[in-house]
């Protein structure tokens, strides 16, 4: 008797011993998306289940964060068809979640309800954003978008669940979302992510030094997911930005995924025929990273493992792009104009 009831404790020790290990499990980010992309439907049936599902996976606020961010991006369509015709529907929590459609709002107020049932401090934030539709020069008063603030280690995390969940382009004068999932909205540097967010409260900025709407208003507009992901330094930017008025980036298209991380290349879109210059990529996939000058397509060197690089002298006056080689055509990812 003695020995059965040893045996049976020796067994639930080791269960709940197993239990933590997988509790306290290290992910990635790349799991931790498709956990949160591909959740059990049972467990989809209300938020209460679905942050239930999430604390069972593991109990790092940083790891359920990332859950709830995948789930919202890939499980809620934006209703183009309230933004087009501004007639928008219930935003609540309860309502986007059952509809499984929102805009920004939405968005914002559902990310924050799954957090607060996973006890994750959280906050909804309004303001301005230079998204769809914006061009510079534009008006930035009020309020036209919603994001969110998630708390862990000690410290505040920006993240915008809509801009995560695809962008908008321009159809026949109507917007039209596509869905694409972008992991770079979830934890944004704050001095990157004011290139095109004002929130309303300043306090929302979580910078030491606040920038004004009139300083927001004149910073240049680019697509930062890109600029950003592609290896282009924020400080750099800021201090080029600053003190030369003539200062532009070079034109950045929008790319479904970065397969190249910049080392070196010239920050500023306007550069001279006779300059050398240096560009220096690290290959992020088998992608073939190209120069194209006017017409000419020129292939970097391989400096080292991933690392390709070209010392570029003499340009011929037009452009000079960045692009990735697909057959017989380059998609242009990064645009100069060589005078």
């Amino acid at each position: 008797m003695y020995q059965k009831i040893s045996m049976r404790i020796i067994i639930l020790i080791l269960l709940c011993f197993s239990f933590q290990l997988s509790y306290a499990q290290n992910y990635s980010y790349a799991q931790l998306d498709s956990l949160g992309k591909n959740v059990p439907v049972e467990n989809e049936e209300s938020i209460g289940k679905l942050a239930n599902y999430f604390q069972k996976i593991t109990n790092n606020k940083n790891y359920q964060s990332r859950l709830v961010y995948s789930w919202v991006a890939h499980h809620i369509s934006y209703d183009d068809d309230a933004f087009n015709s501004h007639v928008f529907n219930d935003p609540s929590a309860e309502a986007v979640f059952k509809s499984r459609k929102a805009v920004c709002a939405g968005y914002s107020f559902l990310f924050k309800a799954i957090c607060d049932e996973l006890n994750i401090p959280c906050v909804s934030i309004d303001g301005f954003a230079k998204g769809y539709g914006f061009k510079l020069g534009m008006p930035v008063t009020g309020v036209n978008h919603a994001w969110n603030a998630v708390q862990y280690n000690d410290q505040w995390h920006l993240m915008d669940p809509t801009w995560g969940s695809g962008y908008a382009e321009n159809i026949n004068g109507k917007a039209k979302s596509k869905s694409i999932y972008n992991v770079y909205w979830f934890d944004v540097n704050p001095k990157e992510f004011l290139f095109n967010h004002f929130p309303d409260s300043s306090k929302y900025q979580f910078l030491p030094k606040k920038v004004t709407r009139e300083q927001f208003k004149k910073m240049m507009y680019f697509e930062t997911s890109t600029v950003f992901q592609m290896g282009f330094n924020v400080d750099s930017i800021l201090i080029k930005s600053q003190t030369d008025p003539k200062f532009s980036l070079p034109t950045v298209f929008n790319m479904e995924s970065v397969s190249f991380k910049i080392n070196s290349a010239p920050y500023n879109k306007i550069i001279k025929a006779a300059s050398t210059l240096y560009f220096e990529i690290e290959q992020l996939s088998n992608d073939t990273i190209v120069l194209l000058n006017n017409q000419d397509l020129i292939l970097f060197d391989n400096k080292s493992g991933n690392t390709f690089s070209k010392t570029m002298e003499q340009l011929k006056l037009g452009e000079l792009h960045i692009g990735i080689l697909r057959g017989p055509e380059v998609e242009i990812i990064l645009s100069y104009k060589v005078i």
